[in-house]
This record gives structure tokens, C-alpha cells and sequence, in this order.
């Protein structure tokens, strides 16, 4: 009997402190539309704009007196892309990224009292790349892309309080590195889906905050110092033709990312140590855009 209270009552502290000490979630990453490349010729070229968005809160309306935690996430953004085949199996590509995110809680754990907070994000990346691509087989159905490439770009984050206004701030630069393999279908001329397990890399720079010490190693935020962070970002688009019009295609793409190397932990309850923390990558973005092929169906297969 005496064994049972004393694991209830551990269990209860544990609860407790992990409860008082738990924070709302930071955010240093979110996936770029993916840059399919369906090249099959020299001089093959593709120009695209893609919107980008998680739909989950999308249109939801901010409550911050419901009883949940977190109450809307909203991830916006828009990408513009360009590829070019230089050789029947080199191609260069460039893409351009802006993300602006927004989450509400209702609550604020920074400061006791507040009945609510609202972290607000602004991303921009410049992305270039070089790689190759190959059929496989010989039925001229499939391919195989694999792509290096380089975006350098900043986030800017800030950090309110309501209804006692506190205002704190992290921005920072960063490199991002990819490597990108990718399987091309083509099932009809209107119909092309690509796969991409992408591999990426992420390093921090010039970090700007007027976050305290103790308030960055709080929030996980002390970990991006000195230290890369590996995303595994896979990625599914379509293309969808149109009769008769072969030098435009529709695109829906999937994009996910995860940090495999991260301490797993609970969405809502980080771990109470705070060295343990880790700040995170946004999980998922849908897309929807136009590609622009100008010498498509131009030259004989």
C-alpha cells in the first residue's frame, strides 16, 4: 500500500514539474515546394509558381478562450522556380521561397498571468542547383533525377504577449543544403508524377535575439548554435496536362518534414530539462501551382 502512494506521489511531482516547466513550440524550418523536374532533352526548360499553405487551420478563426492548447497554426507562402536541361543529362535549376507563419496559444510561458501569446514567422530563401537526369529502361516512361544544391536565406520570428504586452525577437541567417533523388513517371504526355525522398541540412548564422540566455535555453533555442540540423523532407507532386495545350501543366504537390536525429517528444509537453529541448521543422505543406514548359511538344520525341 505504502509502495503505491509513494509511486503516485512521485508520478504527481513528475507531472508537475514537467507541466510548470513545458513551453510552447519554436520553429526554425519549413519545407520549400519541391522542384520537380520532368527533363527528357537538351534545352528542355520549366518556369513555375506554386502557393503553398497547411490546410488544417486555414481558414480557422483564432479562439484564444477555447480550452486547447494550441489553438491555430497558419502556414502561408508562395515559391517561383526555373530549370533548364543544359545536355541530354545535366540540367541547373533555381527557386525562390517566402513563408509567413502564425501561431496562437492561450497561453503565454514567458510570462505568468498572460492569458495568451502569438508567435509570428518570416521566412525568404534563394536556392541554386546542378544535377542529372537519366531514363530508366527503355520504355521512355521513367526517370531518374538526382540534384545538389545550395538556398541561403534568413527567418525572422517575433513573440507577443496579451493582455501585459511583452515583445521579444529571433532572427537568424542560414545555408541550407540538399540532396535530392527523385523518380519521374510519365503515364501519359497530361499525367506525371514525381517521388523525392529529399536530405537536407540546415546551419544557422548570425543570430540576432532579445531573448535572455536562460528564456533561449528555456525554449530550445541555445541547441542551434554551432550546430547543423538534418531534415528528411520527402516530397510527391503531380502534373496535370491540358488537351491541347502541352506547354502548361497544373501541379499538387505534398511536401513533409521531420528532423529524424531530434529527442522525440510529446507535441504539447517538451521535456522538463531544458538542454533536452529542441526547437522544430513545420511537418507538412500542400501546394498547388502552374508550370510553364515554352518548347514543349516543340521538337519531335
Amino acid at each position: 500500500m505504502k509502495k503505491t502512494v509513494y509511486v503516485l506521489v512521485i508520478s504527481a511531482l513528475v507531472f508537475f514539474l514537467a507541466s510548470c516547466s513545458s513551453t510552447n513550440p519554436r520553429y526554425i524550418n519549413s519545407p520549400a515546394v519541391y522542384n520537380a523536374v520532368f527533363f527528357r532533352e537538351k534545352g528542355d526548360l520549366k518556369l513555375t509558381g506554386a502557393f503553398a499553405a497547411n490546410p488544417d487551420d486555414l481558414f480557422n478563426n483564432p479562439d484564444l478562450d477555447s480550452n486547447q492548447r494550441h489553438t491555430i497554426d497558419r502556414n502561408l507562402g508562395f515559391d517561383v522556380q526555373a530549370a533548364y536541361a543544359v545536355t541530354d543529362h545535366f540540367l541547373i535549376q533555381a527557386a525562390g521561397m517566402r513563408r509567413f507563419e502564425k501561431d496562437l496559444y492561450n497561453n503565454d510561458d514567458l510570462m505568468d498571468g498572460n492569458k495568451g501569446s502569438k508567435i509570428s514567422y518570416t521566412r525568404s530563401m534563394i536556392e541554386v542547383g546542378a544535377g542529372f537526369y537519366t531514363e530508366m529502361g527503355g520504355s521512355g516512361k521513367v526517370y531518374f533525377n538526382g540534384v545538389l544544391g545550395a538556398g541561403f536565406g534568413s527567418s525572422k520570428s517575433t513573440d507577443t504577449g496579451t493582455p501585459t504586452e511583452r515583445r521579444h525577437y529571433f532572427d537568424f541567417d542560414f545555408i541550407k543544403y540538399h540532396l535530392t533523388p527523385s523518380f519521374n513517371f510519365f503515364f501519359t504526355e497530361n499525367a506525371r508524377l514525381s517521388v523525392a525522398p529529399q536530405f537536407s541540412l540546415l546551419t544557422s548564422n548570425n543570430i540576432r535575439t532579445s531573448y535572455s540566455e536562460e528564456e533561449q535555453s528555456m525554449l530550445g533555442y541555445t541547441s542551434m548554435k554551432n550546430k547543423g540540423r538534418v531534415f528528411f523532407e520527402p516530397s510527391l507532386l503531380f502534373q496535370a496536362g491540358f488537351p491541347g495545350i502541352s506547354w502548361m501543366k497544373l501541379d499538387v504537390g505534398a511536401h513533409f518534414a521531420t528532423n529524424p536525429l531530434a529527442a522525440s517528444t510529446h507535441e504539447d509537453s517538451p521535456p522538463a530539462v531544458y538542454e533536452n529541448r529542441e526547437v522544430r521543422s513545420r511537418r507538412f505543406l500542400l501546394s498547388l501551382g502552374l508550370s510553364f514548359y515554352p518548347f514543349e511538344g516543340k521538337r519531335m520525341r
